[in-house]
């Protein structure tokens, strides 16, 4: 038996507690960590299917916890004779409780899954129609007086949601726990609303989630701090300011981006105002010693902006940049961001003569073989279509266009030019499915990015699951529907997209999959040879 796995039995237990010895801690056992009943005793619960409950209860006594061959645990459940009695139906610790997940949205930002070749009035009138399960939650607390005082997250206790006509009914026996999806203090106003969440009790519309004792706040960031839900920074502005006795302005301009970039700060734009000026200590200098004039003058606000251009240069080496952070951005002049598209500007930054010298090397160097197949590629290239590897990528780099390098691992990435992960370049999630998109918003930097792109080169991507490549089709057809409306009949959005990969190698890692799942994930059925 592992250690670690005899350490478990000291923190967790999944028995059922003493009821005498601990009164409380049974209740609460009773009222919120049992499952069912289901099976025979209630083949109509919510877990039932095809006679079994899907979520495989109940689980097997074990004498101690134990780890599997795939590292799962299996926790030290004795059978110790310890019952409850729910709904009339005794239930032992091998039970736990249904969970429901309750997904949100902003305002005007719900969700809406439709075909490609669907109209907009069709598609208008399906999200008006069809409430999400959100929008369902202020409507059934107009609708049911006696549910408004229960939060977002308690409502399963007392309703339950019906896929079939999309709304909350009074639920009449059992309760499940509420679960908000999770979104991390990067999305802004998506955090800030899921905080409130917590809170806020028989709210009816989104004004009512941001009313505070009567006062209506303009955003769910405001009505967070009118509640003390949010630091004030202050610890920032202090760490700041200590550092500046000892650190140079570049190091604290370079701590100002990564807590930036870590979203450490509530409110960005106000230990900026009171630590500005420690941040460009040395901008004077430079910008003296750049024009060779010691009597140079700076106003207040080109100050700011060079300062605020070096900031960005940081977050742009993290795939950041100050547009990211709207609060951020509304204190910045256009000169800061020199109306252009820095992503663009960057990977336009190719020494062109360089270039030429490899991509001679590089040419003479190729086989009979090699050189068949790239002056298929260079041909198509004439026509509008793209390149391959490094050869290939000289020649199109060499002609100021774009080429992305992305691979699968971070390895491969570091011996592709200018490489970057997929998942850092393209921002596809870590938890994929059959339906998930890029976090990329049309109109963004990114979007522009790949709107002037010419060729994506994709390294080792035979070990990803195919919902990456489809999450990339997908976005790719709705971010740059905007420049080109016939992308969306097209793969990818009309972006030449080259795999590279070996399918002898390792291939996408499918928890407990068998040989077909494993390779069904792979993208190989999917392409087009």
């Amino acid at each position: 038996m592992p250690e670690s796995a005899l350490d478990i039995d000291k923190l967790i237990s999944a028995e059922i507690p003493d009821k005498d010895s601990n009164p409380l801690l049974f209740q609460a056992v009773i009222n919120y960590m049992i499952h069912g009943p289901c099976g025979p005793e209630n083949y109509k619960f919510p877990c039932m299917n095809d006679g079994r409950c899907s979520k495989k209860f109940p689980k097997n006594f074990f004498s101690r916890t134990s780890i599997d061959d795939d590292g799962f645990p299996h926790y030290k459940r004795r059978n110790n004779a310890r019952v409850v009695n729910k709904n009339g139906v005794e239930n032992d610790a091998r039970e736990v409780p249904p969970v429901q997940r309750l997904p949100f949205h902003l305002p005007n930002e719900k969700n809406i899954i439709f075909s490609d070749n669907a109209s907009i009035s069709d598609v208008k009138t399906r999200a008006e129609s069809r409430l999400s399960i959100f929008e369902s939650w202020k409507h059934a607390n107009k609708k049911y007086p006696e549910g408004r005082h229960l939060t977002y997250a308690e409502y399963p206790t007392e309703f339950v949601y019906k896929d079939q006509t999309h709304e909350w009914k009074p639920r009449k026996v059992g309760f499940s726990i509420g679960r908000i999806n999770h979104f991390s203090a990067n999305n802004g106003e998506d955090s800030y609303l899921r905080t409130l969440l917590t809170f806020q009790r028989g709210c009816t519309s989104s004004e009512d989630l941001r009313t505070i004792n009567g006062v209506f706040f303009p955003t769910f960031k405001d009505a967070c701090y009118s509640l003390e839900l949010l630091d004030d920074d202050n610890e920032y502005i202090d760490a700041i300011k200590e550092a500046s006795s000892w650190g140079s302005a570049t190091y604290l301009r370079s701590l100002f981006a990564l807590l930036l970039f870590a979203n450490s700060m509530h409110r960005p734009e106000k230990v900026w105002e009171e630590c500005w000026k420690f941040l460009s200590d040395d901008v004077h200098y430079r910008d003296r010693k750049r024009i060779g004039r010691q009597d140079a003058l700076l106003t207040e606000e080109s100050i700011k902006n060079i300062t605020l251009a070096q900031i960005d240069k940081v977050l742009q080496s993290n795939g950041k940049c100050l547009s990211d952070y709207p609060s951020m951005s509304l204190i910045t002049s256009e000169s800061l961001l020199d109306m252009q598209n820095r992503l663009v500007v960057h990977e336009l930054m190719y020494d062109r003569f360089s270039l030429g010298e490899e991509h001679e090397r590089l040419f003479n160097s190729l086989t009979d073989e090699q050189r068949v197949v790239y002056d298929k590629i260079i041909s198509a290239v004439t026509a509008g279509k793209i390149f391959i590897w490094n050869t290939l990528l000289a020649s199109v780099r060499l002609k100021a266009e774009i080429v992305l390098n992305v691979a699968s691992s971070r390895i491969a990435s570091l011996l592709l030019p200018g490489g970057r992960t997929t998942y850092s370049r393209f921002r596809i999630p870590i938890q994929i499915n059959e339906d998930s998109t890029c976090n990329i918003k049309p109109n963004s930097t990114i979007a522009e990015l790949l709107s002037k792109t010419k060729l994506i080169i994709w390294d080792e991507a035979p070990m990803v699951h195919r919902f990456c490549f489809e999450a990339l089709d997908r976005t790719l057809r709705v971010v740059l529907r905007f420049s080109n409306t016939s992308c969306v009949d097209m793969p990818f959005g009309g972006k030449i997209v080259v795999l590279g990969g070996d399918f002898r190698q390792i291939l996408p890692v499918i928890p407990h999959g068998s040989r077909k799942k494993i390779v069904n994930a792979t993208c190989r059925n999917r392409i087009a040879t």
